[in-house]
């Protein structure tokens, strides 16, 4: 049996950032018939389904639960809906937090209370939290206007005898990759305090069975590179690269491949080199996984789009190498030098090296895979 169960789980970010750390297998769920086909090929056990469907006493034995929620309602590049309905949403929880039962109407009145269904798929992470029995440690990722539900979800963590539970802030690119990608993720531990040691930290925010809510300062220095995208690709200094063809927006439609890329989305499929001009410098999927940290060689399945989607909603593997080390207090920061150096050729720094993070402003969120029809 695995030990670790993930849900909304992809083409295997999460699942990869596992096998990186020797977590063992994980099992991942599913509803994209592409990220499925994905992830099965690159090794990584998939369940087709709907997450909702997921009856937790089957589960008995797993000691980790890791949720990756669609982001699109919420996200600031999506429709917003989601943060409308917040207060829904977090009644809900509430209802979960009060009646643990599979099917309980409280709880499935939600889905039909939003504007939109997706936004309350974050309610699977409290569930599946509260009703797996003998778990040890939870992950949940979202965007970072979620920030507001996985606060409250850690404050119920806490009174169900939680002993620590974090929300923090991270960016990819803190972490060598060469993209910036923003992430708040709630990590949880049932028995200990996460040793958070090396992890730069853009906010946090904690609370737990014996203490009250803290905001510690941030972290904001890196033992890890900053690697630039053409770095990351192979390409020469002083490409550019188009995002919108001839279309000209405020923000502008090139951006110089010398620096980490802005956070991707499946509308990279049209990004392309202005030297090599289309079709031939058009971004390929294998590039764009690369660019998450994936290696050049995943099995991506589907259309291009599909895979461009399933590429850009992943979780960096890198960036969740460091989050499940953490949770799961086995160390991480060789785990993530060792992929860094296979992807890109970076090699370790001196222990003590650090550099500050980047401060400037992160890039509008990506979609998700359930966002946009292949």
């Amino acid at each position: 049996m695995s030990r670790v169960l993930e849900g909304f789980a992809g083409p295997g970010g999460f699942s990869e950032a596992a096998r990186m750390l020797d977590l063992g297998e994980t099992l991942g769920i599913e509803l994209n018939r592409d990220a499925c086909a994905t992830a099965t090929a690159a090794g990584h056990p998939r369940l087709h389904g709907d997450i909702r469907s997921v009856n937790p006493y089957q589960h008995h034995g797993v000691t980790g639960w890791v949720s990756g929620p669609p982001c699109p309602t919420y996200a600031d590049s999506g429709k917003r809906t989601g943060r409308a309905d917040f207060d829904i949403v977090l009644g809900g929880a509430q209802t979960l937090f009060m009646q643990p039962k599979v099917g309980d109407d409280p709880y499935t009145a939600t889905y039909r209370e939003v504007a939109d269904e997706r936004s309350a798929l974050v309610l699977e992470t409290l569930r599946l939290a509260l009703e797996i029995d003998g778990l040890e440690w939870i992950v949940a990722e979202q965007v970072p206007a979620v920030e507001r539900i996985w606060w409250d979800f850690a404050a119920s963590l806490a009174t169900e005898y939680w002993e620590s539970c974090h929300v923090v802030t991270l960016r990819a690119d803190d972490f060598g990759l060469p993209t910036r990608r923003t992430r708040r993720f709630l990590i949880a531990a049932r028995q200990y305090t996460p040793d958070f040691t090396g992890m730069p930290i853009r906010s946090w925010w904690r609370t737990g069975r014996n203490l009250a809510i803290e905001e510690p300062a941030s972290q904001m220095l890196t033992p890890f590179p900053r690697v630039s995208m053409a770095a990351a690709l192979g390409w020469p200094a002083g490409v550019r690269v188009n995002t919108r063809g001839d279309r000209k927006t405020p923000g502008g439609n090139e951006f110089s491949a010398d620096a980490p890329a802005p956070g991707l989305t499946y509308t990279a499929r049209s990004w392309f080199r202005t030297d090599l001009g289309k079709p031939g410098g058009y971004l390929e999927p294998w590039q764009a996984g690369l660019m998450q940290g994936f290696p050049r060689d995943y099995p991506w399945h589907g259309s291009r789009t599909s895979c461009f989607q399933q590429a850009a909603d992943s979780v960096p593997p890198l960036m969740g190498a460091a989050v499940l080390g953490v949770a799961a207090a086995v160390p991480w920061q060789d785990a993530v030098w060792g992929r860094l150096s296979e992807l890109y050729g970076v090699e370790p720094g001196a222990p003590d090296q650090l550099r500050p993070c980047d401060t400037g402003r992160a890039p509008r969120e990506q979609l998700d895979l359930f966002g946009t029809a292949a």
